[in-house]
Formats: C-alpha cells, sequence, structure tokens
C-alpha cells in the first residue's frame, strides 16, 4: 500500500516488479512480494502443446534467448513451440547477465507461488482470447491449487467476463475496456458474488497507444454508483500518483515498479 496524502492505495506490479527483473518471471514475482505490492498483474500464453505458460508478447524475440545467450532475427511463436522447445531458451539476460537462465514460468507454479505468499494475481485479458480448451485449461488449474480466492479474471467482453463469474463466483472480476452506463450496467448483471474492479487509463505516454478514453469525474461517478472498485493503469511518475490519488482517490494503481509500496 501507499498513503498519498492520506489516501490509501494498492499497488500492482505490471508484469511482475518490471523495472528491477525481467518481465513475468519468477525473479519480478518475487520482487513484488519482497517489495510488499498488494498484486501481481501477468500474461499467459499457451504453447502447442497446450501448456500455459507467462509471457507477454507472441514471440521470443524480445525477451527469449537461447541458452547460450543468442537473440533471433525471426523469434519463434510461443504456439507453434512445445513447453520442452520454450524451456530450451532463458527469459532474463536480455533484462540484465545476473538474470541469465531465468526459466519461462508456469501457470500452475505461478499459482502456486501466489497461494503460498497469499497474493492476489490479476489475470490480463488476453485470456478472453482463448480457445475454449484452453479457458478450461486455465480454469482447472485455478481449482487444482485452490486459488479461486487470488486469481483475478480480467476482460473487455461482458460474456467473458459472465463465463469467468459462473464458473467462479466469488473470484474478483476485472474490467478494463470502454466505461458507459450501459456496459456498467451489463458487467453488474453478470456476477455473482464477484468483487468487481473497474480499470481506467491514465493518460501518460506507457498508455497512448490505447483508444479506450482516460480517466475522468463522469466515469469514476459511474463506476462508484455501482460499488465497484476503481484501478487506474499504468503509472510510474510520483508527480502522476498525487495527481491521481488527490483527484480520483483509485483503489488500486497498476506500476511498472517505479511506484514502491511504503513497507511490507
Amino acid at each position: 500500500m501507499r498513503n498519498v496524502n492520506g489516501h490509501l492505495v494498492a499497488l500492482q506490479a505490471h508484469r511482475g516488479v518490471s523495472t528491477d527483473a525481467p518481465e513475468n518471471t519468477f525473479a519480478a514475482y518475487e520482487a513484488a512480494v519482497k517489495q510488499g505490492y498488494d498484486i501481481i498483474e501477468l500474461d499467459p500464453k499457451f504453447t502447442l502443446d497446450q501448456h500455459c505458460v507467462l509471457l507477454h508478447d507472441k514471440n521470443l524475440k524480445r525477451t527469449g534467448r537461447t541458452l547460450d545467450g543468442k537473440s533471433y532475427e525471426e523469434a519463434p511463436l510461443i504456439k507453434e513451440i512445445t513447453l520442452a522447445e520454450a524451456q530450451k531458451h532463458e527469459y532474463g539476460s536480455w533484462f540484465a547477465p545476473q538474470f541469465k537462465g531465468e526459466k519461462i514460468p508456469l501457470m500452475e507454479d505461478v499459482l502456486r507461488f501466489a497461494k503460498q505468499h497469499n497474493i492476489p494475481l490479476k489475470i490480463d485479458n488476453i485470456i478472453q482470447s482463448f480457445t475454449d480448451e484452453q479457458t478450461e485449461i486455465l480454469f482447472s488449474l485455478v481449482e487444482k491449487t485452490g486459488t479461486q480466492h487470488l486469481a483475478g479474471f480480467t476482460s473487455t467482453k461482458v460474456e467473458y467476463l459472465k463465463k469467468c463469474a459462473d464458473r467462479f463466483p466469488a473470484s474478483v472480476i476485472h474490467y478494463d475496456g470502454p466505461v458507459d452506463q450501459q456496459t456498467l450496467d451489463a458487467v453488474c448483471a453478470v456476477l455473482h458474488e464477484n468483487p468487481l474492479y473497474v480499470w481506467l487509463r491514465y493518460p501518460n505516454a506507457l498508455s497512448t497507444w490505447c483508444k479506450t478514453p482516460p480517466i475522468c469525474d463522469e466515469t469514476v461517478a459511474m463506476v462508484r454508483a455501482k460499488g465497484a472498485k476503481i484501478g487506474v493503469w499504468i503509472l510510474e511518475d510520483e508527480d502522476d500518483m498525487i495527481d491521481v490519488c488527490d483527484r480520483f482517490k483509485p483503489d488500486v494503481i497498476e506500476t511498472t515498479g517505479s511506484l514502491k509500496p511504503d513497507h511490507k
């Protein structure tokens, strides 16, 4: 948590503490726990043989290296290689030499890690692009590891959120699409006992690619009227955090790791 001018706000680590360790690796997730972050955001993908792993990009070009440290001109797509092939790469040396040898994490292992440390996960909205088979694999992993209370499911699509809420009627639901009254009504209608977080973007260099309108007083009021919590993404500047907290009083802020919790 952070106390910002008297307002307590939770901090969510984007892909783990991705300023201090290679994103979507156990090094980044462990840093989030050690530094006292409240939530970890992460990005699942599937290999060719249908193993759920953690990787942001579709291919290995940016964060994957061969075990002898070579990068790629044309990197393989994660969906076109098996888990065994993915494990013949390392995912840390692109970030810094001391992280050479970082393995690609399995979702099951990360869920067990979250349970061990009692830290919630925000599972990115990429899940809405999964096939029915892949969604079932993900859901089954959550059930198998007993992490329904820690796994938060994110989507821009109401129909996918309904699928998540019906399977996990008490798990956290994250909506991060465009916000208007009709859409909020539709999202709330599919919930059971699910806590709802609505994510609004802060207009800065990290979010310019997103065409969804930025956070404003009107949208915040609509979300609050539904009894939902407000998440703001994505910040790395102290002045921006002060601005957001003073103006909108969010419940959680997503950060790359530049913004640190007050204490563990």
